[in-house]
């Protein structure tokens, strides 16, 4: 595969398993403590991995859950959030500034972090409660796998998720099937690529659950890694204003999971196929999870996405571009 080393991601897999147990002793430790609600602030790829999670929450428990922008919420604050509150971050860099500013405004107000920081002895970890190592060098899906066990826990603890240790059982052998799902989608990793690169426009369309995986690769991989101009839309919000933009020759990409709004997801899916001669659909379906339980899949769907688009499809835009993932005009630059 472009770019990829099976030793490596099998090895990130390892290291971000064996924090299960450092993970659920803060998950049990925040249950004995005792919390309200549970706030997911963060910023730009970050929050959007907490998205998916928190509409499952939504779906699975009475645990009230909120989820901010990190640079919004010292600005206008938020009534619910208070010291009985549990505040959840995450920054690859651990120096991410809205994040951080967010963690030491909670901390002035005693307001309880857990964080997902991987980089260490950086001002998220100074700043945080409690601190989740993330080890792995690359896969979003290995910092879905630590939130996973982080809330799911909570949940569990709260009587509310009793399936929750046959799931994380389950999920060790994750990373193993999502290898399998990149290898897979490799051929059609390089033809979306090729065949899609020069386009001046996207539409990029997901709902629910794969709300976040939409926004993560449109505008974090297109728009801020590779330049490309797109448009992102929810399913549910894409017939009331986007669908006037499409045409034959307009390119829409479908990202479909599955949960229970995938019936909205099928109803994009009829429109584009009348409409637009250029539908890329995207089914986490078409994937396998060897020994997981299918009760499990849509939970798991967000992160059978990300080890797709953000590794695999990235790659192979970055291919036909030219344009290096790292390469930045402006982001972390200078200062703005």
């Amino acid at each position: 595969m472009l770019k990829f080393d099976e030793n490596v991601y099998m090895e990130n897999a390892r290291l971000t398993y064996e924090t299960r147990g450092e993970i659920e002793k803060i998950a049990d430790e925040i249950t004995m403590d005792g919390y309200s609600n549970i706030f997911f602030i963060s910023v730009g790829g970050s929050i959007s991995l907490m998205w998916p999670i928190q509409e499952m929450l939504k779906q699975m428990s009475d645990i009230p859950v909120f989820a901010e922008q990190a640079g919004e919420i010292i600005l206008t604050g938020h009534r619910q959030l208070t010291k009985d509150s549990i505040v959840v971050m995450a920054s690859k860099s651990g120096d991410t500034k809205e994040t951080v500013a967010a963690a030491e405004w909670c901390k002035d107000q005693g307001i309880r972090v857990v964080s997902l920081v991987g980089t260490p002895n950086t001002p998220l970890e100074k700043s945080s409660t409690w601190v989740i190592p993330n080890l792995a060098k690359n896969g979003v899906e290995f910092e879905y796998m630590q939130l996973f066990m982080l809330v799911f826990k909570l949940v569990n603890n709260a009587g509310q998720f009793e399936s929750y240790r046959r799931f994380a059982d389950q999920i060790e052998k994750l990373p193993a099937s999502l290898l399998n799902a990149k290898k897979k989608f490799e051929p059609i990793a390089d033809e979306i690529a090729k065949q899609y690169y020069k386009e001046p426009y996207n539409i990029w369309v997901g709902g629910g659950e794969m709300w976040g995986e939409v926004y993560l690769f449109s505008m974090c991989i297109l728009e801020e890694m590779q330049w490309v101009r797109t448009k992102a839309v929810s399913s549910s919000e894409f017939f009331h204003g986007t669908l006037e933009l499409i045409e034959e020759d307009v390119p829409v990409f479908l990202v479909k999971g599955e949960g229970t709004r995938r019936a909205i997801d099928d109803r994009v899916e009829a429109f584009c196929k009348k409409y637009t001669k250029k539908l890329v659909v995207i089914d986490t379906k078409d994937y396998e999870l060897a020994g997981i339980d299918d009760e499990f899949r849509w939970i798991l769907a967000p992160a059978i996405s990300s080890t797709l688009l953000v590794d695999r499809l990235a790659r192979h835009y970055e291919k036909y571009t030219g344009h290096d993932l790292d390469m930045r005009r402006y982001y972390r630059q200078f200062e703005y």
